[in-house]
């Protein structure tokens, strides 16, 4: 059995008829850029009344996102908004990326301390950041592994 394929149109040599559509090229890659980088980190960042996290390389690839409408700027909303928007995001890697996280990042318009305070997770002021690891409580609920770094600032 001899099977011939093509995509987008007939090729030329059809039953001989040279007047046929020609195959459309596929593009050379339909798939997002990879990225060359073994960093992930997840960014976490509050504007417009929505707190949006991105599971990013430093190279610009995303790998996943989500993002959770905020009803109030008090600490205890956003610690709300933070569990479900990171929990969200790490649900959207596949596989193992989803234990690949070498970080948080968070820009939280100035109340990263506060937000980590009702989390739960201890801070360190460090610099002009906050560092911070992630909780065996705050593991459980989102998934990124406990021990992973959280750190304030873009």
């Amino acid at each position: 059995m001899d099977l011939k394929f093509t995509f987008g149109g007939a090729s030329s040599d059809d039953n001989g008829r040279d007047d046929a559509p020609s195959g459309i090229p596929l593009p050379f890659s339909t798939t997002p850029g990879v990225s060359t980088s073994s960093v992930l980190e997840l960014h976490a960042r509050l504007a417009d009344g929505a707190l949006s996290c991105a599971a990013t390389s430093p190279d610009g690839v995303e790998y996943a996102s989500a993002s959770v409408t905020v009803s109030a700027q008090d600490p205890a909303s956003l610690a709300r908004a933070l569990r479900s928007g990171v929990s969200r995001a790490v649900a959207g890697l596949e596989g193992p990326l989803a234990e690949a996280i070498t970080a948080i990042v968070l820009d939280l318009g100035g109340s990263e301390v506060e937000v980590l305070g009702e989390l739960g997770i201890s801070t360190i002021p460090f610099e002009e950041h906050v560092a911070a690891v992630v909780s065996d409580d705050f593991q459980r609920r989102t998934g990124v592994a406990s021990g992973t770094p959280i750190r304030t600032g873009v």
